[in-house]
């Protein structure tokens, strides 16, 4: 592998030591498009004096309204290098849920795309574009005249979904995500590796893609188009020479089941956001034998993996799921109980520590408070951040998942909070609300949600088009079904047995 990053150094850092070395290797690729590392290094430094100019200072929190673009990469580069943390917010979410996060950041400048300024123009919102990026600063752009920041300070803003109600801001240092891309890392991309860019801007697996070979020497192929679909991952494979691909289980089933031809060629699939299918992995590797096929866990509060596992065919004929895997260096893990680390074997909730370790959530400081704890190791302290998943780990240190010890739900790979659904549902005049995940005919978890009829007018369609309007897509719910009132158990919880049965559903 590439690369010189470590625990110690910053992304921007650990990028300009890449770009200095192999400056005229293709960086970001396009199906029609190629910068090197030297133009983008040039790029990021006179972004970097531009926002500066702009009132950006280290620990500022800089938003970026934005789809995946070889632009984008620059944009994130220069706010890291100005000295800022940068948070990614996806063009497609309804601007009534961009609006209260870009006012919680407080930030000096919002940055937007041409999606993106179109979409904050709307809502009359004041933003720098990135073509206003690209014009030349009026001072040197000598490395030296850039802010230095420690590795522990706040690189990015991630997004996960809030128990209140509302979206809360996981704060990511750089040593969460330089710690995955030593030259030990979790796994070794080889020479020239070249990886599909197609997460969600506002994911930490948007981190594994672009930081991933940006660190290490590798070409980033941006997917531009919302959805990646097989024939778009057949002709990055076989007419630009991509060679990584991760995946959600929940999109590798429906690739595995539709058209695992396209998966042809690569050298390596990383899974992660959920459990993978063990058939499903199975019938990859009897296909493409020499492909590499990784299973990955981690919550984003500890930066994409936490622990990784190579998965074989033995994984997919046992019978417990498969392992998620050793813990990726620099990351410690612990399965405690009470606060107390627990013998292995032992079932627990999964803490995790180490350099991958969130610093907290965006002004959440009783949130923040909860999760992020002390655990006692060997007589000594140790600041964790507790999952809320269950697991054990086996005498060889590996961690296998059990599940969720609360209410929250995976979805295509996204963590979720019905409450935060439930709220959005309250607005819309329904008193009482439940969210299931219910498996569709192939198997993929899909958000069913059951209402209370609302005090308005509204059938159950516009009901979820209501709520696609402040809602990202991915947590609007697939179908929604209105009851008079919810079925109750005696301790007066509802009956989620009775009320999916009442629909048909069976799971």
């Amino acid at each position: 592998m590439y690369g010189r990053a470590n625990s110690q150094t910053t992304i921007h850092e650990a990028f300009e030591q890449v770009a200095r070395e192999f400056p005229e290797r293709n960086a970001v690729i396009t199906a029609d498009r190629a910068v090197t590392y030297a133009e983008l290094a040039t790029a990021s430094r006179r972004i970097a004096h531009r926002l500066i100019g702009r009132g950006v200072r280290p620990g500022s929190i800089v938003p970026v309204v934005a789809r995946r673009s070889p632009d984008l990469a620059a944009a994130l580069l220069g706010v890291l290098m100005a000295g800022g943390a940068y948070a990614v917010l996806d063009v497609r979410w309804p601007i009534t849920r961009i609006t209260p996060l870009l006012r919680s950041m407080r930030p000096p400048v919002v940055l937007a795309d041409a999606a993106g300024s179109a979409h904050l123009d709307r809502a009359d919102i004041g933003h720098t574009t990135f073509d206003d990026l690209r014009q030349p600063a009026a001072v040197p752009e000598a490395p030296a005249d850039l802010p230095r920041v420690p590795p522990e300070a706040c690189a990015t803003l991630f997004w996960t979904s809030g128990s209140t109600g509302s979206p809360k801001a996981v704060l990511s240092p750089h040593r969460a995500t330089t710690r995955l891309f030593t030259p030990d890392a979790f796994m070794d991309f080889g020479g020239d590796p070249v990886m599909i860019h197609g997460a969600a801007v506002a994911w930490d697996a948007f981190t594994l893609e672009l930081w991933g070979m940006l660190l290490t020497g590798g070409t980033v192929l941006v997917h531009e188009e919302d959805l990646l679909l097989p024939p778009a991952i057949r002709a990055y494979v076989g007419d630009l020479g991509a060679t990584h691909l991760f995946l959600t289980p929940s999109l590798f089933d429906v690739i595995a089941h539709g058209d695992i031809g396209c998966l042809g060629g690569l050298r390596a699939v990383l899974l992660g956001g959920d459990k993978p299918s063990p058939a499903n992995c199975r019938k990859l590797l009897d296909v493409y034998p020499d492909i590499e096929l990784y299973n990955g866990y981690g919550p984003v509060e500890s930066c994409v993996f936490a622990t990784v596992h190579r998965i074989t065919g033995t994984d997919t004929d046992a019978a417990n799921a498969i392992p998620a895997g050793l813990p990726v260096p620099g990351t410690e893990l612990y399965i405690t109980r009470d606060g107390t680390p627990v013998a292995r074997g032992e079932t627990g909730e999964v803490a995790i520590g180490g350099a991958g370790l969130a610093l907290g959530y965006l002004n959440a400081p009783g949130q923040t408070a909860r999760v992020f704890r002390q655990v006692m190791v060997d007589g000594a302290e140790v600041p964790v951040y507790l999952t809320g998943d269950h697991g054990w780990m086996d005498d060889s240190g590996v961690l296998h998942f059990v599940g969720r010890k609360d209410a929250q739900i995976k979805i295509a790979g996204h963590r979720i909070e019905p409450a935060e659904i439930e709220s959005a549902v309250r607005t819309l005049g329904s008193t009482r609300s439940v969210i299931m995940p219910i498996p569709d005919r192939n198997g993929t978890p899909r958000i069913i949600l059951f209402a209370e009829r609302p005090h308005q007018a509204m059938t159950e369609l516009e009901m979820q088009g209501r709520l696609r309007e402040t809602l990202p897509a991915y947590m609007v719910p697939a179908k929604v079904h209105f009851v008079s009132s919810m079925p109750l158990l005696e301790n007066t919880k509802i009956n989620k047995r009775e009320l999916s049965a009442r629909f048909g559903y069976t799971s």
